[in-house]
Parts: C-alpha cells; sequence; structure tokens
C-alpha cells in the first residue's frame, strides 16, 4: 500500500509526522510524494487558532475530491483538530475514512487493522515513541521533540485542552532518537516542545534541558542545535549561562514574550511581568554578542486597550528585537479568555496589528543592515541553478531570514560555509563566498 501524508501546523506537529511516517513505513507501506499517486492520505491537523483550523479544512476537503475519481483512496486526518472537534467532523464530514487523535502504535495498528481487514500486532502503551525519520525536512535538518502537553493554562491557549498537561520524554529516548537523526544525514538539531524549559521537572526534579542539549552536541554529525519555545516564567540568567556555554547551541533565544504590558501579561496568564522581559534582554545582549532574539505577540487580546498596546509598542522601541512574529487575538472554546471583556473588534486587531509590524521591518532592516560587510558562516539548504539559500545561526528554517548566495558545485546543502554579507533587508540577506 502506498501512502503519503500532508503536515499541516507548528514544528512539533512536523515532529510527530515524522514519527508516523516512520512507523508506517517500518509496517510496509511504501511513502509517495504526492497524494495523487497514494492509496491512504493522512492529514496531520492543526487546531490552534481559527486561521490554522480553516486551512486544515480546506485541506481536507481538497484531498476528498481524489475520491470523485478514485472512490477506493482512504484519507485519514488526525491531529489537534480531530483531538478538539471529533464528533463535528465526522457528522459532516463522512467522507473521511479514518480518525485518530495523535500517533500512539495501538492507534496506528487500528487504523492499519481497518484498512487492510487483518488484524495487526498490538503495541503496548499510549505514548509508545517511534524512531525518527524525515519526510517533511532537509535530510540535514531535524525536528527532536522533547515533551508533549502543556501545564502553563495560558488564557488564550487551548493547548493543554488538546494535548493533555506537561509529560516529558525518556532522556534516553530522547537521546536514541537524536542519534537516528544524525546517523540519518541531520546536522541540524531543532529541539521543540509546548515549552522546553520544563524538560524533567515533570519528574520532580530540575530542569534538564542543558544535560540535554550538552549529550546532544556529543553526538558525531550534530554541528548545530537550536532550542524553541523557551517559557520567559522558567528562562534565568542562570538557565540561560547553562545552556548557552555549550558549543553546538546556536546563540538563538526563542522567547515568547506575547505581551509587554503588566496588566496584559497578567491577564494572559504568562506568570512574568515586563521588568522580567526587560532583565532577559539586558542579560542576552550583555553575554552573547552574536545572539538573535526571537519572539512573539499577542495583539487585541480582549481587554487590551490603547495605554496596553502604546506600552507593547514603547517596549519594541526601547529593547529592538530581531526576529519578531505578531499575531491578532483567536478566541478559542475552552479557554478562560472567551470570558474576558470588552472584546476587540477585528478592524481594530487588524489596525495594531499592522502598527507593530510596521515598526518591526524598519527595526529589523536596520538590525540586519549593521552585518553588510561582515564574515559570518551560514548553513546551507538548498542549491538551484547556481544560488545557495542558506541560514545564519541565529535564522530558524523556514521562520526566519534566509542569506542567498552564487555557489559552485562543490557546495551542497548541510554544508557550513563562510560567506561576506553584502547586503540586507528586513527579511533577507545576500552574500558571496569568503576565501
Amino acid at each position: 500500500m502506498k501512502f503519503h501524508l500532508i503536515s499541516l501546523g507548528c514544528p512539533k506537529n512536523t515532529a510527530d509526522s515524522e514519527v508516523v511516517a516512520a512507523d508506517l513505513e517500518r509496517r510496509g507501506l511504501v511513502w509517495v510524494s504526492t497524494p495523487e499517486e497514494a492509496d491512504l492520505v493522512l492529514i496531520n491537523t492543526c487546531g490552534f487558532i481559527k486561521d490554522a483550523k480553516e486551512e486544515s479544512l480546506r485541506t481536507v476537503m481538497r484531498v476528498l475530491v481524489l475520491k470523485d475519481e478514485r472512490p477506493e483512496l482512504r484519507v485519514a486526518v488526525f491531529g489537534c483538530m480531530i483531538k478538539r472537534y471529533h464528533d463535528e467532523i465526522a457528522k459532516e464530514i463522512p467522507e473521511i475514512d479514518l480518525t485518530f487523535e495523535f500517533f500512539s502504535g495501538c492507534e496506528l495498528d487500528g487504523m492499519l487493522a481497518k484498512i487492510a481487514d487483518t488484524p495487526l500486532p498490538q503495541r503496548a502503551g499510549r505514548n509508545t515513541w517511534i524512531p525518527s525519520a524525515r519526510r517533511f525536512t532537509p535530510p540535514h535538518i531535524g525536528f527532536l521533540k522533547i515533551a508533549e502537553g502543556c501545564s502553563n493554562h495560558c488564557a488564550y491557549c487551548a493547548i493543554p485542552g488538546i494535548r493533555g498537561p506537561f509529560h516529558s520524554r525518556p532522556f534516553a529516548e530522547v537521546i536514541r532518537d537524536a542519534e537516528r537523526l544524525a546517523a540519518t544525514g541531520a546536522k541540524e538539531i531543532n529541539i521543540v516542545a509546548q515549552d522546553t524549559t520544563r524538560f524533567g521537572t515533570d519528574h520532580g526534579g530540575a530542569c534538564r534541558l542543558p544535560e540535554l542539549v550538552e549529550k546532544v552536541g556529543t553526538i558525531p554529525g550534530i554541528d548545530w542545535i537550536r532550542l524553541h519555545y523557551l517559557h520567559p516564567a522558567r528562562v534565568t540568567p542562570e538557565l540561560l549561562d547553562a545552556l548557552y556555554r555549550l558549543p553546538k547551541l546556536v546563540p538563538y533565544f526563542d522567547i515568547p514574550f506575547q505581551h509587554a504590558s503588566d496588566r496584559m501579561l497578567a491577564l494572559m496568564n504568562r506568570g512574568t511581568d515586563r521588568r522580567h522581559l526587560v532583565s532577559l534582554i539586558g542579560h542576552i545582549r550583555r553575554t552573547w554578542r552574536k545572539a538573535t532574539l526571537r519572539t512573539t505577540f499577542i495583539v487585541g487580546f480582549p481587554g487590551e486597550t490603547e495605554e496596553d498596546f502604546a506600552q507593547l509598542i514603547e517596549f519594541v522601541q526601547e529593547h529592538p528585537i530581531d526576529r519578531v512574529g505578531a499575531f491578532p487575538y483567536s478566541p478559542e472554546d475552552g479557554t478562560p479568555a472567551l470570558k474576558i471583556r470588552p472584546r476587540i473588534l477585528k478592524p481594530e486587531k487588524t489596525r495594531r496589528l499592522d502598527e507593530l509590524m510596521t515598526l518591526q521591518q524598519v527595526l529589523s532592516a536596520e538590525r540586519n543592515q549593521k552585518l553588510a560587510g561582515s564574515i559570518q558562516h551560514v548553513m546551507v539548504d538548498s542549491v538551484e541553478n547556481g544560488t545557495a539559500t542558506a541560514r545564519l545561526p541565529g535564522d530558524a528554517w523556514e521562520v526566519d531570514n534566509t542569506v542567498t548566495f552564487p555557489a559552485d558545485a562543490t557546495i551542497t546543502s548541510g554544508d557550513i560555509i563562510k560567506v561576506k554579507i553584502i547586503s540586507a533587508d528586513a527579511y533577507d540577506f545576500t552574500a558571496e563566498v569568503h576565501g
């Protein structure tokens, strides 16, 4: 049986999709590169915010159209949207053949048994972890998921209700997964979870993230390690110092602030305040000369006044951040924010988003242009028609900025190359090979 899998949503979903694809291949199914070639199409959905749910539904409907000409095609839908809206989707879209929440071996056993009409060996345990493979990233990039769920209960977020409370993967299993990624060509390991700073704490001890990063850094073949999703309430100078002294960890600080008004941070239940955020930025800037700070902000959260928004703008002006993602607040079922009033109207949310991102575009361009003329090491992601697309250590794959430069036939994906930055704008750099 031939299968194809479409992965939507965040890097954590990407990691889950890799696990499902690897397990299906281990069971004898054959991967194909397009839905049109497949006997079975799986869709890993996102149910985090309204736009993500709409994209998931559009993708499902687009795949189901293929059944008009190929009624034997099987379509399986899983992931966060199914966890949240299983009954509604089953009722409204009966053309879907199979649904399952996440990727435990037991659920896959049952799914394949329905397709094949023959019993398959059952695997014990809901959270059986399967070796990582890569169908959704280039071979030199791997995503290493170190935990499941979330226990932060931010007022706007549905993830705890979808994924359950935070639970770390066993340390040894995570290391084995990292070793498998390296053995299959991964040179950059992206460590992901809903909150990486909690790793190990759910077992009654201290955060084991520094220990984990140090161990991953000893694996042959791994050149870069990148951390994602450091919750600011648990980020301290001591934790940063313990982590970023490690030689393989790139100086990329992905710390989602979400706001800068103390009142809004409290309403959002973020467990932190403006003073702490300013302190973190100061420590990072003083300690790591080449640090890249990435964050996200939510605008238009219920109750956000003009004064709150002005404090956010002032914060960004006074404490420039290298990479910013911003989003209008999206009401989510089952979250405390649904009860907060007043609601901000959509046109006002759009205006605030535009103002923030227009400012950030100017600030990003100014910061990037300071690199013009400098010599930098970049990792090559692709080479096409004599042009390489690469990234600085401070840029995550398919998230942040890119560097393009002329490349000869000796340069290939995964290479780390020394380049001279020629020019820059808010989102991209041009360069030339140096030396």
